[in-house]
């Protein structure tokens, strides 16, 4: 016990020279402070990872306070010690102790630090899944002991891809005990947050959920004296308006990022052979919807005798004026009528086919680039996507410029186009820039 408090490995070594059986004898016991209990509680990191390996056991043990060696580490903030062990047994974290609280829940007790909270659900996004004997989650012990955590497990919760939609909404409606959500516990605080209620309502938390004494969030706001604190009144404004106009402004880019994110977590846990089907079928949309735009429906106007002359731009500037007297006039067009390459169809027909194709087209190249992320892994994946994105430029660039009737109709596609372009960016912008950053490192 002295060495472990020490960090001295090698009197460890030194005392199982002597006695073999010295490990063996206290892994026997059942609620014992392990030679692992201590070093964790002290920090020293070395010496709890020379002991995982002499005995693997020990991690699992709970001592006479029902707190297993990584709950102590986290009792006492020294996060970077349980991450070490836990690359040696992931199940670690799952593991429970008093009251039923794993370390992730002691983690969000006392733990602030943004950068280690996120790596931490990264690596193990499972435990924001686990539930406490008073059927609390992470969420629950961070909105009564922790805010700053909370708001860190929010903003995890709205961007990841490690959460179906589904999983979110069961773990943010999930009610303890007391039949309380996280909202709830929020508004109870000496302090309410009114960006924590912000989130939560973004995210669609149940705001109409009533605790055991049949009260709302907003019951209990109400019950609380009002005139003592700017943050209550802020908070019911939220409460009571959470679908407001701004609100909503600020939701639909999230809500976009959710739905990507759902895709996102279905494809990573898809088997490889229904990974090779999906690759298949959007590949073949890929080919269609790429060909039927350089060949759609009646064919394109053809170069002639009598408009050989005639000179396509994609972007063409008119200056005229009436006489000298008057004043320049510029006109600013995607496209002139009737040039040799654009359809023959009339604009509305033109866009009832175009806008459908080039949303197929934009989903099937999503679906292609979350796929390629999934299977194919580094330099690769990057040069297919770059592959893909040159073929998607291609194809708009078709639509707008050269296959277009006219300039009504350009400038219409254009405005879809900047909406998929808008929702691309989005869907790929948080894959894509954190690995871009680790290959550049």
């Amino acid at each position: 016990m002295g060495a472990a408090r020490l960090g001295d490995i090698g009197t460890i070594y030194q005392l199982i020279g002597e006695d073999e059986g010295v490990l063996r004898r206290i892994n026997k016991r059942e609620f014992v402070d392990t030679p692992l209990h201590i070093a964790s509680a002290e920090g020293n990191t070395d010496f709890a990872m020379e002991m995982m390996y002499l005995q693997p056991s020990f991690a699992t043990k709970l001592n006479k306070d029902g707190l297993s060696p990584l709950h102590l580490a986290l009792q006492n903030g020294h996060t970077l010690l349980v991450l070490s062990l836990l690359k040696i047994n992931k199940s670690l974290v799952s593991v429970k102790g008093k009251m039923g609280y794993t370390p992730f829940h002691y983690l969000v007790m006392k733990e602030t630090d943004r950068v280690l909270l996120t790596k931490f659900l990264n690596a193990y996004p499972d435990c924001i899944h686990d539930v406490s004997s008073r059927d609390e989650t992470a969420l629950h012990v961070a909105a009564h002991n922790n805010p700053r955590a909370l708001t860190v497990l929010l903003r995890w919760l709205r961007k990841t891809s490690k959460c179906s939609m589904l999983q979110k909404q069961r773990i943010l409606n999930s009610k303890n005990r007391d039949d309380e959500t996280v909202l709830h516990i929020a508004v109870s605080n000496d302090r309410p947050d009114p960006e924590i209620i912000r989130l939560l309502t973004d995210l669609r938390i149940d705001i109409k959920a009533k605790n055991s004494k049949s009260s709302t969030a907003l019951d209990i706001l109400k019950g609380r004296t009002q005139g003592d604190s700017i943050h209550i009144k802020n908070c019911m404004d939220i409460l009571r308006h959470p679908w407001g106009l701004k609100a909503s402004s600020r939701k639909i880019p999230w809500f976009i990022l959710e739905l990507l994110s759902q895709w996102g977590y279905e494809i990573k846990n898809m088997s490889a052979d229904r990974g090779n089907a999906l690759l298949v079928v959007t590949v073949l949309i890929l080919t269609a919807t790429y060909q039927s735009t350089l060949s759609p429906p009646g064919g394109v106007l053809q170069a002639n005798a009598e408009s050989k002359d005639q000179k396509f731009s994609g972007l063409q500037i008119y200056l005229g004026s009436k006489n000298a007297s008057d004043h320049v006039v510029e006109k600013i067009e995607f496209k002139a009528n009737n040039t040799a390459g654009s359809s023959v169809l009339r604009t509305q027909p033109f866009l009832w086919f175009f806008i459908p194709n080039m949303v197929a087209f934009s989903t099937s190249f999503l679906l292609t680039c979350f796929v390629l992320l999934t299977l194919v892994s580094g330099f690769f994946s990057f040069v297919l996507m770059l592959s893909l994105s040159m073929l998607l430029f291609c194809l708009l660039d078709s639509a707008l410029i050269i296959v277009a009737p006219n300039d009504q109709s350009s400038k219409i596609l254009f405005c879809c186009v900047y909406f998929l372009a808008y929702v691309i960016y989005l869907a790929i912008a948080p894959v894509v820039i954190p690995k871009l950053r680790r290959f550049f490192r």
